[in-house]
């Protein structure tokens, strides 16, 4: 039922991110009022949440977000240029 507007329903979760299942569903609507009702919402809703986490999922792999995050002020003032280094996990320096 959803598969044909799945491109379309990701495209405006990734320009609105905030855009709930209700917004998904009046637009989905608006497309095709004989085919969605408000009694499908509940699957809308597990529909969003499945394509957010996949998203998320993709951004996290990426670890783009974590590249653009800005160095702190505390290694800003030893002097770190914000070139990557590797990550170190816990208190354990090596």
């Amino acid at each position: 039922m959803y598969e044909p507007f799945e491109a379309q329903i990701k495209e405006w979760l990734k320009d609105e991110p905030a855009l709930s299942a209700a917004g998904v569903l009046q637009r989905l609507t608006e497309i095709d009022p004989a085919r969605f009702k408000a009694k499908n919402i509940r699957m809308v809703q597990r529909l969003v949440k499945t394509w957010r986490m996949e998203m998320a999922g993709l951004v996290i792999l990426d670890g783009g977000w974590i590249k653009s995050l800005p160095a702190s002020p505390a290694a800003a003032a030893a002097g770190d240029a914000g070139i990557p280094k590797p990550a170190t996990f816990g208190n354990i320096y090596r």
